[in-house]
């Protein structure tokens, strides 16, 4: 009898071993994108407290480092994102035609404008990034507080603007596309800007730094990353330009080829959801959902309706020659 008693209180513990192991093992999640770690690191705290059963873990980088590190994983034979969220939206294209996303049709999609969701669901809008001018506040006053795009050849600005280099960045590359793409800028503005000697940065966060410590009076910048590097103390102002904003739909997508579709979903939903969206609003970020609103800013009704054109199926055909004549530009003496 006893023999049978310890032969059953051994199952028991196995069992209950077995079940505490089980409920153990988390779902898993990885995102890569192009976002600030700080809005990354928020976004997991948020979600992980949401669903403690799924373990949530990010890659950062400005797109093009992203995208050159997804191309490595698919030559090697895996793209390890589960979920991808970058700044420059024809890469969606370029992966919707490649068969690389699942379409998912997410509940939290439902009142975002159509015009900002893929029509057949692989991809949808998760914020909206807008560039405009940034100016350092000590330096630059009076007649001098820029107005528009035109401004920043003010010969007053001469060797001291500052811009993204487009090869890094995703949004600035939108927005050089936005220039090339209008008749009222051209390659004849990009050409005006090295000549009053614009300087390029690798990163956006880096041009408004730099802007800040007052090694450049101006330049082409992020909203976001000035309004929060200002309530940090930074002495940086953002104008949006009268001509023309350069808006930028930064969607996200989730890779078919996911090990992790059920966590990938949370994830996605979440992102869109009024508690992620504010998150985004927390950091300055322009929200794609209406019901939320920004205080001292433009909403995304205003982002689009300003916004200076873009054809996105143009600049996938151009990047390349777009970059190269660009770094001809630019880069060459």
């Amino acid at each position: 009898m006893k023999k049978f008693v310890v032969i059953f209180i051994c199952i028991v513990c196995m069992v209950l071993l077995f079940s505490y192991a089980v409920s153990a093992v988390k779902m898993q999640v990885m995102l890569y994108s192009s976002m600030k770690d700080s809005q990354l690191s928020a976004l997991k705290e948020a979600f992980t407290n949401k669903y403690p059963d799924v373990q949530m873990d990010y890659y950062t980088a400005g797109t093009g480092k992203v995208m050159t590190k997804m191309a490595a994983e698919q030559q090697a034979g895996k793209i390890c994102a589960d979920i991808i969220w970058v700044g420059e939206p024809t890469n969606y294209i370029t992966f919707k035609e490649q068969g690389e996303l699942l379409a998912y049709e997410s509940p939290e999609a439902a009142t975002i404008p159509s015009a900002l969701k893929d029509k057949d669901n692989f991809y949808c809008a998760a914020r909206i990034v807008t560039l405009g001018l940034v100016y350092n506040a000590n330096n630059v006053k009076g007649e001098d507080i820029p107005k528009d795009w035109a401004d920043l050849l003010n010969p007053r600005f001469n060797t001291y603007i500052t811009m993204t280099d487009p090869t890094f960045s995703g949004t600035t590359l939108y927005t050089v596309a936005a220039f090339i793409q209008n008749e009222e800028f051209g390659w004849k503005f990009l050409k005006q800007l090295k000549a009053n000697g614009v300087k390029l940065q690798t990163g956006s966060s880096a041009v408004v730094n730099a802007i800040g410590a007052g090694e450049y009076d101006i330049g082409i910048g992020v909203n976001y990353i000035a309004q929060s590097k200002k309530a940090k103390g930074m002495p940086v102002e953002f104008v949006y330009p009268e001509s023309g904003i350069s808006t930028v739909a930064s969607p996200i997508a989730i890779m078919k080829d996911s090990e992790n579709v059920e966590a990938a979903k949370l994830l996605y939903d979440f992102i869109l959801s009024l508690e992620g969206q504010q998150l985004l609003v927390d950091a300055c970020v322009i929200p794609v959902r209406p019901e939320i609103k920004m205080e001292n800013d433009i909403s995304v009704a205003e982002a689009t309706e300003r916004a200076i054109p873009v054809s996105d199926k143009y600049l996938l055909l151009s990047k390349n020659a777009l970059l190269e004549q660009f770094n001809k530009i630019m880069k060459e003496d």
